[in-house]
């Protein structure tokens, strides 16, 4: 028996559940969203959850900042209770170059109306008691960062979208998609949907969705660690959570998870998983720990916070994130596809899938979005971006995650390939 829905999602992560919501929320509710597994199953239960504004680009800050007050107000829009904590955050800088991106950041985020604060030594030490403070001249403070419970987000996007009439069907695998007439036939091994609009949302399988219609995709899957420690008696004792702090130059984020630490670097010996292809049973599973990549992180972040060092490791975190060869996500109509649309490849994906979701409702429902985002738009690679041009510069922008903006900065690997 064939089903029949206006669009279907493909992908039960932040960003596709986003997107249903997105939709329902502008009357398109004929919509189904399909997951291989549970809802959440692939990159988004063990993503660490933070929430920043901050981007160096204009319009990405507007998504996110979409995303960071849609949070704010998601669990009573639909009744469904979220862990949100806007904790604020503070960036450090231990150079004038670091100082001078802050202030330019901070210049864009005042124009949208977000009162982003360059601060100095004094005032970090106010707001971190815990943190030695050598060698640090300054940072920037976004009062509106901080952390969610992935799943719980999720969630709560379903149930807003299927409370408007939208359907979900967890544990449906796509096998195969084909164009029949002006319509979409989507084959699952639970049975054929027909439908008009596509949304390839599928994480880091986002990959095998295209191949389906004949395209590659420009996608590797990172490897992507961080830590959690046991319980801390000075933090226990606090009645306000810490801010989130992100040492950039040294490349790694702390914040207060509970009453304990967590700690995520972006190390140097990044790690790309899977270019033979994904296993098929992948779902809500993890990679081994390799914590000897982590050490000299760890230490330093210990130097710099020592409260750190008092607590053991409660556990290890270390799965897949998706990535394309600039870091950013792919929203927009796919090449030479008529009605099939990315939303996919978000190496931050739950502090994007907000704006994200809004984005690629407006694409489907208006035919353009609010923002002007080229930069995402996955029509921006060619035959060019082969695998090893996306492995090679996935591994570049891993190492340099926290790296200066500088204007016109060209980075090296995969070059001379265009």
């Amino acid at each position: 028996m064939t089903d029949h829905a206006r669009v279907v999602i493909i992908g039960g992560g932040a960003v596709g559940c986003s997107t249903l919501y997105h939709l329902a929320k502008m009357g398109w509710t004929d919509c189904l969203l399909l997951e291989m597994n549970e809802l959440s199953s692939g990159s988004t239960w063990h993503a660490a959850g933070n929430v920043p504004n901050f981007s160096t680009s204009w319009n990405v800050i507007k998504l996110q900042r979409h995303s960071s007050k849609l949070y704010a107000r998601l669990g009573d829009e639909v009744d469904y209770p979220m862990n949100y904590h806007i904790t604020g955050s503070i960036r450090l800088a231990n150079n004038k170059e670091r100082m001078d991106e802050y202030r330019h950041v901070a210049a864009m985020a005042h124009a949208q109306g977000i009162a982003f604060e360059v601060i100095g030594p004094n005032e970090i030490k106010d707001k971190y008691p815990f943190m030695e403070m050598d060698g640090i001249i300054g940072g920037l403070y976004d009062p509106f960062d901080g952390d969610i419970d992935p799943s719980q987000l999720v969630q709560a996007y379903a149930k807003g979208a299927k409370d408007l009439g939208c359907r979900i069907q967890r544990f449906t695998r796509v096998t195969a998609l084909q164009r029949v007439g002006n319509e979409w036939l989507v084959k699952t091994d639970k049975g054929e949907i027909r439908c008009e609009i596509v949304v390839n949302a599928a994480g880091y399988r986002a990959g095998e969705i295209m191949a389906m219609v004949g395209q590659y995709m420009p996608i590797v899957s990172m490897s992507h660690q961080y830590l959690v420690t046991e319980m801390i008696p000075e933090l226990e004792a606090r009645k306000e959570k810490l801010p989130l702090l992100r040492d950039p130059d040294t490349s790694y984020y702390l914040r207060q998870e509970r009453h304990g630490l967590l700690l995520g670097p972006y190390e140097w010996q990044a790690t790309p998983h899977w270019l033979d292809g994904i296993p098929e049973d992948f779902a809500y599973q993890l990679w081994p720990d390799a914590l000897d990549r982590l050490e000299s992180y760890i230490e330093k972040a210990i130097e710099r916070v020592p409260l750190l060092g008092t607590a053991g490791i409660q556990r290890v975190i270390n799965g897949p994130i998706p990535y394309s060869p600039d870091g950013n996500p792919y929203i927009g109509p796919a090449h030479g596809l008529p009605n099939f649309y990315q939303a996919c490849c978000f190496s931050f994906g739950i502090s994007q899938s907000g704006g994200a979701g809004k984005t690629a409702a407006e694409w489907i429902a208006h035919g353009e979005p609010e923002w002007d985002f080229w930069t995402l738009d996955p029509r921006r690679y060619t035959d060019y971006a082969t695998k090893s041009y996306v492995v090679e510069k996935a591994v570049e922008l891993y190492q340099n995650e926290y790296a200066i903006a500088f204007p016109a900065n060209e980075w090296p690997a995969g070059r001379p390939a265009k």
